[in-house]
């Protein structure tokens, strides 16, 4: 039996955040009920997604949304730092070229970030009724001529303006937001890539989708490896966004920590490697606390000793995509990506499907593991763009929509007697 964590009220630790508003603060939710991370008990099973904090189990969909915002705020509070209340806020832009300049205003600062766009020729590709679907990318995206011919605009955003990556705490997001000693004062650098992402659909929103013909209501997140962290944190915590695409993402991600598949051997005589595959190293917790990377999160994050201690596992982040219209499409590589646990991440998806299913909407979490590369392929993109089309339009896919839903870890060589609750 896989239960969530229940905290009995010994361990609950008075820290109520008092509610007072100062340009510094980010947020002022009660976390009195949320233990320090020392205190937090020792937990080896994946925490169940249907059990509130305190041992209360969602009984219908209608308990999901509370239990969302529970989730929503443990993350906050034990990982990756505040998702800032953007009702102070007001965003302006201008369009010079192929340049989109975000503008931001909040207590008196102004901040600006460019990111830029293409969009399909309608001469070419005919415009829906309300504009073309967007796809919005974080650093890179190949297939940008590919997503245009088949009529989906996008937009790539330089996160590095917006919060560097590194532990200078540099970025426009912290001018507005500076890094403070508590931690509701407390943003991780995947968070504040993620608001650079809101920023874009608050534009879109506020007049650039009418002048470009993008439709902010069809809106897709992707980002690939640590982008594709931010892309999965960007769907969990902005509702607007449709569908939810991290590729590659790995732990701090799609992989769920509890699961470790190194050292393990799997059968991909299927995808043509004759010999087994052995598993090597996944990345460990110790990498994400270290120099190189612990700028991603909140100080509490870095208190951790074991992944065992976490509240949580990312099955639940992935559960925060779980709504009527929302949509989470996870992507991967079978071979020489170790460190991103692509059965970790397979596990995930099995374990917050759960949520989908509690909803009725099965069918709105996919996943695709490709045999290799560190990207999201040409193909993905082809699984991609027919899922939308047929979710968003109706639109007959190409292409099998039911291998959404498979992988090679589900054959009887590979299948993990762990996941038998999972699968049906």
């Amino acid at each position: 039996m896989r239960a969530r964590i229940v905290l009995p009220l010994a361990f609950a630790v008075m820290l109520a955040v008092s509610l007072i508003f100062t340009s510094e603060v980010l947020a002022v939710f009660d976390v009195s009920s949320f233990p320090r991370v020392e205190d937090l008990p020792y937990n080896a099973e994946m925490p169940d997604p249907l059990t509130f904090f305190d041992g209360r189990r969602v009984e219908s969909p209608a308990d999901w949304p509370a239990q969302a915002e529970e989730l929503r705020r443990l993350y906050q509070y034990y990982m990756y730092g505040v998702w800032p209340d953007a009702s102070r806020e007001k965003v302006g832009w201008s369009i010079d070229g192929n340049t989109l300049n975000i503008t931001v205003a909040r207590d008196g600062k102004q901040v600006s970030f460019p990111v830029n766009f293409s969009v399909p020729d309608p001469n070419q590709v005919p415009m829906p009724e309300n504009g073309y679907p967007v796809i919005i990318a974080f650093m890179w995206f190949a297939q940008v001529r590919q997503a245009n011919e088949r009529g989906y605009a996008v937009i790539t955003v330089n996160t590095q303006p917006i919060a560097a990556d590194n532990l200078s705490r540099a970025g426009v997001f912290y001018e507005l937001y500076p890094y403070g000693k508590t931690w509701e004062e407390q943003t991780g650098a995947l968070m504040a890539w993620a608001w650079g992402a809101s920023k874009v659909i608050d534009a879109l929103e506020n007049g650039v989708g009418d002048q470009l013909n993008i439709n902010p209501e069809h809106s897709i997140a992707a980002g690939v490896s640590r982008w594709g962290k931010a892309a999965a944190v960007a769907g969990a915590f902005d509702q607007r966004i449709k569908v939810t695409v991290p590729a590659c993402s790995g732990a701090g991600g799609m992989a769920a920590f509890r699961y470790v598949s190194e050292g393990k051997t799997y059968d991909y005589s299927a995808i043509g490697v004759d010999a087994p595959y052995k598993m090597t190293q996944n990345e460990p917790l110790g990498s994400l606390q270290s120099s190189a990377e612990r700028h991603w999160f909140n100080d509490n994050f870095l208190k951790f000793k074991h992944v065992n201690y976490l509240p949580f596992d990312q099955h639940l982040l992935a559960a925060l995509c779980a709504d009527p219209g929302r949509y989470l499409f996870i992507t991967g590589s079978y071979l020489y990506e170790d460190w991103t646990n692509p059965p970790g991440m397979f596990f995930t998806y099995l374990a917050a499907r759960k949520v989908f299913d509690c909803l009725g909407i099965r069918d709105h979490i996919a996943i695709l593991l490709h045999r290799e590369g560190h990207m999201i392929t040409d193909g993905d993109l082809v699984y991609l763009l027919d899922f939308c089309d047929y979710h968003f339009y109706g639109k007959e896919p190409q292409v099998d929509l039911e291998r959404l839903t498979q992988s090679l870890y589900l054959e009887p060589a590979n299948f993990d007697p762990a996941w038998e609750p999972y699968v049906d």
